[in-house]
């Protein structure tokens, strides 16, 4: 039920978008015209809310990161509870929670880049990704930096040196980008920005940015 393939004139409903603000979960539109190449299908959207953002399917990328969307009927039999596969219903609503609790995140964080990071650290094999018995927690991952996180794995030897080397490249960029979200976020709250209140956010919002992370992750 999750990005079905699309034609003209079809009725979807949004699931997620990373990274964009002009639409979020559950805002509706038309197919306009679609676009296929060799990689992606580029589905050109009427949003009602007035956006015309396109949606993207990566034909080699299935990650949780990814563009998502829903037939319209079908996202309206989900919350109308309509009888579904029984699996398929508990499956999807169980992303809608996640999606409607945790909206405000993928407004003020970049979740698409976020979320790569977060599979890079899987991959990495250096934490348990529930944060078992760690002495550095997964979330505290998003903002340690590069320096920080390679000297605490210098000696690991059960890492995945290739994707490790990967995570520390991107290890600063994601610490930056939690600090742009926090600063968002502070803003919104109309709070002063200093390093106490930046601090405070990113620790609430590195939780909740894992969450929804290890949530979708379950979808691929």
């Amino acid at each position: 039920m999750i990005n079905p393939k699309l034609k003209e004139g079809d009725r979807i409903t949004l699931i997620q978008m990373p990274g964009e603000t002009d639409v979020s979960y559950g805002d509706r539109g038309t197919v306009l015209r679609v676009n296929e190449a060799h990689s992606f299908i580029q589905y050109f959207i009427s949003w009602d809310n007035g956006s015309t953002l396109a949606l993207i399917e990566d034909l080699g990328d299935k990650s949780s990161t990814n563009d998502k969307w829903m037939y319209e009927e079908n996202f309206d039999k989900i919350m109308g509870k309509k009888r579904i596969k029984e699996d398929d219903e508990s499956k999807y609503l169980k992303l809608h929670n996640t999606m409607v609790d945790n909206r405000f995140v993928f407004q003020r964080f970049d979740t698409k880049f976020l979320f790569d990071y977060l599979e890079k650290l899987r991959k990495s094999g250096v934490v348990n990704m529930f944060g078992i018995n760690e002495k550095i927690t997964p979330n505290q991952y998003l903002y340690l930096g590069s320096e920080r996180i390679a000297h605490e794995h210098k000696y690991n030897k059960a890492k995945n040196d290739e994707v490790f080397d990967e995570l520390v490249e991107m290890a600063d960029e994601a610490k930056n980008k939690m600090i742009q979200g926090a600063i968002k976020v502070i803003e919104k709250e109309g709070k002063e920005i200093d390093v106490e209140n930046v601090s405070r956010v990113i620790g609430q919002y590195s939780k909740k940015v894992l969450h929804m992370w290890m949530q979708t992750y379950g979808l691929r």
